[in-house]
């Protein structure tokens, strides 16, 4: 079958402004001193990055964009903030006690990731491991089947991931709610 070529949906100028956005409210997103204010500068990120994935003609990424993080994640952090009582903390400084020891667990962090996934993302064989099987892709226009592309692979080949990332999530969550539990004397 002939491969298609994607006209551009929007102007460059659209690009431009989107990524501007995404960039400004990125940095609003640290440099803001309330958390409120950063998360509402995270929605604005995360709603021009949808906005950047509709230019690319991937309607079902933008729409998890929009529906996952902005409509879910986003809010889990609102709760997470309200439920924190953080002026109790900021007296006691124990954020800025514990801040050489998340730069070094973030650092590890990556430093694993990268190690594991190294050879998945720039070896030999990437093309092949970022792609269906052709089992799964039987019958499927990936160009034009974007949404049926992505849950095939999400539901075929890559449940576990899907289903421990859930898990992880639930997690957090029981452990914001234990942060944020008041000690009865």
């Amino acid at each position: 079958m002939p491969v298609q070529e994607l006209t551009p949906v929007a102007t460059p100028y659209f690009f431009y402004g989107l990524s501007a956005v995404a960039v400004l409210s990125a940095i609003g997103v640290i440099m803001r001193r309330n958390p409120v204010h950063s998360a509402i500068s995270l929605i604005f990120t995360l709603l021009s990055l949808a906005g950047l994935y509709l230019m690319l003609y991937a309607p079902f990424v933008a729409g998890v964009q929009i529906i996952l993080y902005v409509g879910g994640i986003v809010v889990l952090f609102l709760f997470v903030v309200m439920l924190v009582e953080m002026t109790k903390y900021k007296e006691k400084g124990l954020f800025q006690v514990q801040t050489p020891y998340a730069v070094a667990a973030v650092l590890a962090g990556a430093v694993a990731i990268i190690s594991v996934f190294w050879r998945t993302w720039f070896g030999p064989d990437a093309e092949q491991a970022l792609t269906l099987s052709p089992k799964l892709a039987q019958g499927l226009d990936v160009a034009s089947q974007n949404a049926q592309a992505v849950s095939r692979g999400l539901f075929a080949e890559f449940l576990l991931p899907f289903e421990i990332l859930s898990v992880i999530l639930l997690v957090a969550l029981v452990g914001a709610v234990v942060l944020a539990k008041t000690e009865r004397v």
